[in-house]
């Protein structure tokens, strides 16, 4: 009898174990589950934490060398220019001096005496002063006579037995290379223990007089000095990071509020480190860690440093996010847990019943299910639109931040397009000068002075203008013609492929117009036409040439950029368009101009770039 009251004891029982065993098991699975998921998810998070801070410095630290190094190469450049600088400065000089010598003899050469037609000669040259008033043109004549000088002592003398520190008849060498070659440069040391002067002299073909001027090299190299501490002071950095500039380990220039930020000690310790070795400095000084560059070719130490402080408070807005993502996760896995028991309860309830039950119970769970699923895909579908806008605006900006990489460049190029018409426009004034000063100034003379003057001032404030708009962001497309797109990037690279001697060559054959964003195209040409002109250089290819081809059918444009630079080594022809692979040294290459022209092309334009050796040279073909 007690073994069947047990019997019947343990059938009562069992569905109480069919309902409390599943539901136990389910209740310690979903916490162990929950424990070890949350356990990874904050070592995860703590691990990301501490990797998302190493990255902050190894990222801040290569974009603050970079920084230093595009600087390096600014000043190596100009350094490297200095002869050449001066020689074309002294040859504009004295080509200007000779201009205003011969109009005035030529004009009254027939009309007034010859002592008369020196004297204006003398008081035209003489007012030509340059660097302050320390260089002067001078008058010489053959047989060594002073007719003017910058210093008054020797003019009006004879200077045929002047020496220099070295024992050099400086004038004696003067007069031969005038009379064998008409003109030519001269170098010279003023005195013992001082700098080198360049001396340029030409044949004035009348009056047995040539003319000159000369600069000390020391004077051209504080000009670049101050020039590039210009570009400097005028470069934007980031808000947070500063930069110091030392000469002979003396500071020339600091960055704005910095003596607020650091204390005289802090800054007495960096000065005291300077090292002709590149280094990092671990350790902190007020939040910063910084970064020392010795510049020999100007004696400068560059020191730029960036905030860790400033790094932490953004690092903390960051993980304040991920963990109120952690948070959000962790309240939808209880959710799902919650969920899941109280189904479990509910089949274990319903398959005591009928089977009938736990099928129409397995129907709504399933439909359950699979509104859970829609809801994610909806969900990610947003998140992925979300991101690839956020990457487009990225690949936005980092294409406008190569144009401002490319800043130093842009602003020789103005230099070089701005440099004749200024001389060109001192010269209509000393005309116009001149003519007033010996009351020969007319209307119809002052109308024809003002209309050349405001042609050269038009053709400069047309040059800006084509620089300003390459740096404008593009905000949309345009119908353009694509002939006319390629014409104004070549016309930003006019002077420095004049100055490399390479000949241009656009074949325009297209008559359709594109849609584009017409500044990101143009950028592409520039990278293509820079890579070209730098290959011929480094390959010293004789008679360099650069050919661009624009042609069209109904529905595709194409666009080839080929050269005679030798060609693409087969090996690496392939890897050309990866990130920050280049050819080049560090000093000359980023290895981001090929990558950024063809993510431009291809995601921006929905196009299509490919590069293939041909005869002698490199063909790039753009397909749009």
């Amino acid at each position: 009898m007690r073994n069947k009251n047990s019997f019947f004891d343990k059938t009562k029982l069992l569905p109480k174990l069919i309902i409390v065993i599943p539901s136990l098991l389910v209740l310690v699975v979903g916490i162990f589950m929950s424990t070890f998921y949350i356990d990874k998810l904050e070592q995860h998070f703590e691990q990301a934490r501490k990797n998302s801070i190493n990255e902050y410095i190894i990222n801040k630290k290569k974009e603050s060398e970079i920084w230093v190094n595009q600087l390096r190469s600014l000043i190596q450049y100009k350094s490297s220019s200095i002869d050449e600088s001066i020689k074309h400065e002294l040859k504009v000089r004295v080509e200007l001096a000779y201009e205003s010598a011969k109009y005035i003899y030529d004009k009254y050469k027939n009309t007034h005496s010859k002592e008369d037609i020196k004297n204006r000669i003398k008081d035209a040259l003489l007012k030509m002063s340059f660097n302050d008033k320390k260089n002067y043109i001078f008058i010489s004549s053959f047989d060594g006579n002073s007719i003017l000088s910058g210093s008054r002592e020797s003019q009006n003398k004879n200077i045929l037995d002047y020496t220099d520190a070295d024992g050099r008849s400086v004038v004696l060498e003067e007069i031969t290379k005038v009379r064998k070659y008409k003109e030519g440069f001269i170098k010279s040391k003023h005195y013992k223990g001082g700098g080198i002067k360049t001396i340029y002299v030409k044949d004035l073909g009348f009056y047995d007089w040539y003319i000159g001027s000369s600069i000390f090299d020391i004077q051209q190299l504080e000009f670049i000095k101050n020039d590039s501490l210009e570009i400097i002071r005028s470069s934007p950095i980031q808000q947070d990071d500063f930069m110091i500039i030392y000469e002979d380990k003396k500071p020339i220039y600091f960055s704005p509020k910095i003596r607020e930020l650091f204390s005289k000690e802090s800054l007495d310790d960096i000065q005291g480190r300077l090292s002709m070795e590149s280094n990092w400095y671990e350790e902190s000084i007020s939040g910063h860690l910084y970064y020392d560059r010795y510049i020999p070719d100007f004696n400068w130490h560059i020191v730029y440093a960036f905030n860790i402080s400033k790094m932490s408070e953004s690092e903390l807005k960051k993980q304040q996010q991920i963990q109120s993502l952690v948070n959000k996760e962790l309240e939808f896995i209880r959710n799902i847990s919650i969920i899941i028991v109280v189904l479990v309860l509910i089949l274990s309830v319903l398959l005591s019943r009928a089977i009938n039950h736990m099928f129409l119970s397995y129907q709504q769970n399933v439909k359950s299910r699979q509104q859970q699923l829609e809801f994610l895909n909806a969900s990610l579908e947003q998140r992925v639109a979300r991101e690839l806008h956020n990457l487009r605006q990225k690949d936005k900006m980092l294409i406008q931040k190569a144009k401002m990489a490319d800043m130093g460049d842009m602003i020789s190029m103005i230099a070089h397009q701005w440099r004749q018409p200024l001389n060109q426009l001192s010269y209509v004034l000393m005309n116009i000068d001149s003519a007033y000063e010996y009351k020969e100034l007319d209307k119809k003379y002052m109308d024809e002075k003002i209309k050349e003057a405001n042609n050269l001032l038009e053709f400069m404030s047309v040059t800006i203008d084509d620089f300003r708009d390459y740096f404008k962001p593009d905000q949309k497309k345009e119908m353009v013609n694509i002939g006319n797109v390629v014409k104004r990037g070549l016309e930003l690279m006019k002077k420095p492929l004049e100055n490399s001697e390479v000949e241009i060559v656009h074949i325009d054959r297209c008559d359709n117009d594109v849609d584009i964003y017409v500044n990101e195209f143009v950028q592409v040409i520039l990278n293509l036409v820079k890579n070209s002109k730098d290959a011929l250089f480094q390959n010293k290819v004789k008679n360099p040439k650069i050919e661009i081809i624009t042609q069209c059918d109904k529905d595709v444009t194409f666009v080839e950029v080929r050269d005679n630079g030798g060609g693409i080594d087969p090996k690496i022809i392939d890897k050309i368009f990866e990130p920050y692979f280049t050819t080049k040294d560090a000093q000359h290459g980023t290895g981001l101009g090929l990558y950024m022209s063809k993510m431009i092309v291809e995601e921006h334009l929905g196009g299509k770039i490919v590069v293939e050796n041909i005869d002698g040279g490199v063909s790039f073909k753009i397909i749009l």
